[in-house]
């Protein structure tokens, strides 16, 4: 947190030297687009490449579609085709009787590209939890304490709408590469 904001810690949390995990999340989706879009980038890596991990500043909207743009490269096709996966995958999602019953926390979206090949996974579902049985999900509603909301069909809402926005010329060409990318809702 201090490393992001020296600020942002309370004088309470300054003197304890420590924060909440729930203060230090909350702040973490504050300074990036979670709080406005419902996800973000954690990180990208583009072929013989370090990943690019300091993005946790990506923050409004036209921030996270300059950034999803340099993912693309000039390759339209392919953020035609990761949007139709997405859409895809929200489809199912909405129709899953199992995820109408469970509380998603902490997941991601694994999004890869090569010359050939897209693909867009759903990962990291250690913190999945049922809900009670009368309880069921939209997925959709901002968490509050109690209500099993953790606003993942909202984020994912939000990044189609975002890849939408981005127009990428149809005559430019570039070299190959395997790009990748983490989303986090």
């Amino acid at each position: 947190m201090i490393a992001v904001d020296p600020s942002a810690p309370t004088a309470e949390e300054h003197a304890a030297k420590a924060v909440t995990k729930l203060r230090y999340m909350q702040f973490r989706e504050e300074q990036s687009s979670t709080s406005t879009l419902g996800f973000r980038i954690e990180a990208m890596e583009f072929r013989g490449s370090k990943p690019v991990t300091d993005l946790k500043k990506v923050k409004n909207s036209q921030e996270v579609c300059d950034t999803l743009s340099l993912f693309f490269g000039d390759r339209e096709d392919i953020r035609q085709r990761l949007a139709t996966r997405l859409i895809e995958i929200r489809a199912r999602l909405e129709q899953s009787l199992y995820f109408k019953k469970h509380e998603v926390v902490g997941s991601s979206i694994l999004i890869i590209y090569d010359d050939v090949k897209v693909g867009a996974w759903l990962i990291d579902f250690a913190k999945t939890r049922p809900v009670p049985s009368d309880k069921n999900l939209t997925h959709r509603l901002p968490w509050s304490p109690g209500n099993h909301e953790e606003g993942f069909l909202y984020g994912l809402d939000m990044l189609i709408k975002t890849m939408e926005k981005i127009k990428i010329p149809l005559n430019v060409k570039t070299e190959a590469s395997t790009p990748s990318v983490l989303l986090t809702s």
